[in-house]
């Protein structure tokens, strides 16, 4: 619908969502509305909505779209998922579909079994998260494996194993209950134990590990003693849990919310059994006119993921959409979390700790942002590029003396791997010929060139030398730049980088962090492309011996 010559009466009174576009079709913003023709109207209204910057959108916005739904809780949902698809450039939610692990306990099994999930829906089972490093989460379930000899098993595999045990009832990580129902009463006792610090009771943990070190040294299994200890002063040492606590925070998240004139920063803190166990860290730069409108945009958004799931959700009494959060949330689901809006007191100082936190990353994130910014600056004046190279493309070739050939595209965004838009190509060419298959690749690449995951890059960087750079400056349109790196020779102490207008190598002087930049890239390309090819080979290996 052109804008130009929009006419309001067309939409409907129903529910759904709404989507402007810009003049080249790029998504701008999508909202979602009870009443679509009312919530569209308020754009053009004198009043127009005081929430966001409406005068930046509108002057951009060329057109609209709009999907009506049933319901308002299926234009929320569709909404949700229409930002994760389409990556507005005015929303400002959570668009690397970033999500939370946490340990689930499913407690109605006859023998339970412990696992880790993204989602907290499950009323049947205990959850112990979310935790923002996985690394730690893995660290954490396999503690708890190794003390309690939990199983982990699904329940087709659990049965498989019911005449002999499986390998982790050798290692002691689980004690193997499938093959050996003598067992049942020992394993109830162990469930019981762990259900208790998934139900919060974490000031016994500690107790409990050091009886389970204490009994393994007793046995002379000094392996799995010194194992627990371990395990013992990382807690010993807040590893997992903060020793800021309260008994009164069993499954809450405390908010903090900061900001200055251009970045937002949001610190949750999950407390789980009194103790912090983890915390979410989401920094964005404002792009509209209301902080607190953006800060609710991304709230409601995290909290769509269910992967925390909190009986509590404490938040500062000043936050002006703390009613269409539970609102929102309430249609997402969580009809048991309940909202505290605090001003003072005990609570009041949690989320001062909260904000604390998100002051410390907001200034992490905003030093590392302008070290960001001085490396793409650099890059941009060493390549002699018009533009920033935020979005840089390197390509690679991998063979066996021509047999199996295949490419990798990898993609940097903001000097950070960027895997949803990772490419792999089969090659064609034949022939053990590195300079085909690359031109193959890449030409390959700029037929889709703006396509939607395939939009124009900044930088195409090749695995190779001049040779290569020559050869693929014959089909690269002249607005694309390109660069080639190839390994430096055992007399030569870096890597060199070759663009189109020197005949000789980039000089780097003291300018590492950049080069970095782009040697982590090839460096990628190349595993990509290797592992591809191993995959394609082993296929072809597996397809010649059945035949």
């Amino acid at each position: 619908m052109d804008l130009k010559n929009f006419n309001i009466n067309s939409i409907p009174n129903e529910p759904g969502i709404y989507i402007f576009k810009g003049k080249s079709g790029e998504n701008l913003y999508v909202g979602k509305a009870k009443d679509l023709k009312k919530r569209v109207k308020s754009y053009f209204s004198k009043s127009k909505d005081k929430r966001m910057n409406i005068n930046f959108l509108m002057i951009e916005a060329s057109t609209l779209d709009y999907i009506t739904t049933q319901t308002e809780d299926e234009a929320l949902m569709l909404e949700n998922k229409t930002i994760k698809l389409r990556q507005p450039k005015y929303n400002v939610l959570l668009k690397d579909d970033k999500t939370y692990s946490s340990l689930r306990l499913e407690i109605n099994e006859t023998y339970p079994r412990i696992s880790i999930v993204r989602k907290c829906s499950d009323k049947d089972s205990l959850y112990l998260g979310p935790f923002k490093s996985s690394e730690n989460l893995r660290k954490t379930k396999r503690f708890l494996q190794k003390t309690f000899g939990i199983r982990d098993c699904t329940n087709n595999k659990f049965n498989n194993h019911k005449k002999r045990a499986c390998l982790f009832k050798d290692i002691d990580m689980c004690i193997g209950p499938c093959d050996d129902s003598s067992l049942e009463n020992i394993y109830e006792k162990n469930f019981i134990m762990l259900k208790d610090i998934f139900k919060g009771k974490i000031g016994h943990f500690k107790k409990i590990v050091e009886g389970k070190m204490h009994e393994f040294a007793k046995k002379e299994m000094f392996e799995q003693a010194s194992f627990l200890r371990d395990e013992l002063e990382r807690l010993s040492n807040n590893y997992y849990y903060d020793s800021i606590n309260s008994e009164s925070l069993k499954n809450t998240d405390v908010i903090g919310v900061v900001s200055n004139k251009e970045v937002l920063e949001i610190s949750i803190l999950f407390f789980r059994g009194g103790y912090i166990i983890d915390k979410a860290e989401i920094f964005t730069t404002i792009k509209l006119h209301d902080t607190e409108y953006e800060a609710y945009q991304i709230l409601k958004q995290f909290y769509s993921s269910k992967s925390s799931v909190p009986k509590r959700i404490i938040i500062k009494k000043d936050f002006k959409y703390t009613d269409d959060l539970k609102y929102d949330l309430k249609n997402l689901g969580f009809f048991e979390t309940k909202f505290e809006s605090i001003s003072k007191g005990r609570k009041h100082d949690l989320i001062k700790l909260a904000e604390k936190n998100a002051k410390i990353c907001m200034k992490n994130n905003i030093d590392k942002n302008n070290k960001l910014q001085s490396n793409l600056s650099k890059l941009k004046k060493l390549l002699k590029l018009k533009t920033l190279p935020k979005r840089i493309e390197c390509f690679d070739i991998s063979n066996t003396q021509g047999t199996n050939p295949v490419a990798s595209m990898v993609v940097f965004t903001d000097c950070e791997p960027d895997k949803k838009n990772y490419r792999k190509f089969k090659i064609k060419s034949k022939g053990p010929n590195d300079y085909e298959m690359m031109k193959e690749a890449i030409g390959r690449r700029l037929k889709r060139i703006n396509e939607v995951g395939w939009e124009k890059p900044d930088l195409i960087l090749i695995d190779g030398g001049k040779g290569h750079l020559n050869k693929i400056s014959q089909i690269i349109n002249k607005e694309i730049n390109i660069a080639a790196i190839a390994k430096p020779s055992k007399t030569e102490p870096i890597d060199k980088i070759y663009i189109m207008k020197n005949k000789a190598p980039i000089n780097f002087n003291n300018n590492i962090e950049p080069l970095n930049i782009l040697i982590n890239l090839r460096n990628e390309a190349h595993r990509f492309a290797i592992t591809f090819h191993k995959s394609r080979r082993s296929k072809d290996m597996l397809g010649q011996l059945k035949t």
